[in-house]
């Protein structure tokens, strides 16, 4: 069994918590659906994360869906457990907490969503901060008994986690995934450099991943896909494409995934040793069209960037994946022109 068991309900938000964690020795390991367990459980991983994609679902599927993930694992025999939940405490978190907290038999529940370094924080058991338009009562939210401390800075979280007696199941985010990591200091991993050809993948239609393929554009070529429709790409060192509004009577679901069907495709030609996908849904999509169970998470490209490896059907892919709202404009750009930089030298 793992040392420490993350159990999320969305991809990206797996990612985040659980890269806090990536360090030479220490394999983490990210099931991507609960058929998926056997195979993520063989790696060895000191690290285990579960996501459940139950976020925007009902309740009670996400009850079944959290209680069929757990499935297959000896929770008395894994120290640390978490759950990851939205900062701002979205989604089904009173049920899949309730469920983790009975099928490990917790000694005691702590609720840290706090994000110091996003400016978002905890006092006097509120929520508050960036993002966040009134307070949240974060024992509300619960449908257990749960501690929730003042957490304000990175010290605090620090402080809380140090002073933990007994196995309490962790509720939190990025900001409790990082002490909890830092209980168990490793030395830095060591970056890859992506590497070529890169494809370069936006499904987000958010004004931030907007600007920032803008100012890709700066860089290089990006080619559009209106309403998901993607079309022939070059055969080149690094290829980018956007998802773009048409003249189509297509929703945006539908887009959607007729996007995802033909970035299959396009990875099927290219055969890209390095994906950069923009939005979590597109990531998840891609994901599961190519197949992909397990993946392991190695570090971080740039600071809220997980760079993972993947399996594809034609060999190991360095994958990052950015949430749609993350990053300044010159992100993309940036680690483009990286990318072209080591191409050259290579």
């Amino acid at each position: 069994m793992p040392h420490v068991l993350i159990v999320a309900d969305d991809l990206t938000g797996a990612l985040d918590s659980s890269v806090a964690f990536a360090a030479p020795g220490r394999r983490v390991v990210v099931s991507l659906r609960p058929d998926a367990l056997p195979a993520a459980l063989a790696r060895k991983a000191q690290v285990l994360v579960l996501t459940t994609a139950s976020r925007e679902i009902a309740a009670d599927a996400a009850r079944a869906r959290i209680e069929a993930a757990l499935t297959g694992l000896d929770l008395a025999r894994i120290p640390v457990v978490m759950k990851k939940v939205d900062s701002r405490l979205k989604g089904n978190t009173a049920v899949e907490t309730a469920v983790l907290a009975t099928a490990m038999a917790a000694e005691a529940c702590i609720a840290c969503p706090a994000i110091p370094d996003m400016d978002r924080v905890v006092s006097g058991g509120a929520l508050t901060g960036m993002g966040v338009a009134a307070p949240i009562d974060v024992a509300a939210r619960f449908d257990l008994k749960v501690e929730v401390p003042d957490t304000l800075t990175e010290a605090d979280l620090d402080a809380v986690v140090g002073a933990a007696q007994g196995r309490p199941l962790w509720i939190g985010a990025r900001g409790l995934a990082r002490a909890l990591a830092r209980q168990q200091p490793h030395p830095p991993a060591e970056v890859p450099p992506l590497e070529a050809p890169l494809l370069i993948a936006s499904g987000s239609r958010d004004p931030v991943t907007l600007a920032q393929m803008d100012a890709l554009r700066e860089a290089m070529s990006v080619h559009l896909a209106p309403d998901g429709a993607v079309p022939p790409l070059p055969q080149a060192p690094r290829v980018a494409l956007s998802i773009s509004d048409g003249a189509g009577a297509l929703t945006g679901a539908e887009a959607a995934r007729r996007y995802a069907q033909g970035l299959l495709a396009a990875c099927a030609t290219l055969r890209p040793r390095s994906l950069l996908i923009c939005g979590g849904e597109t990531a998840q999509a891609l994901l599961d069209a190519l197949g992909i169970d397990c993946l392991e998470v190695l570090d971080e490209l740039r600071p809220g960037l997980p760079l993972c490896r993947i399996v594809a059907p034609w060999g190991p892919v360095l994958l990052v994946t950015k949430s749609g709202g993350f990053g300044g404009p010159g992100l993309l750009h940036d680690i483009a022109t990286s990318a072209a930089a080591e191409v050259s030298r290579g």
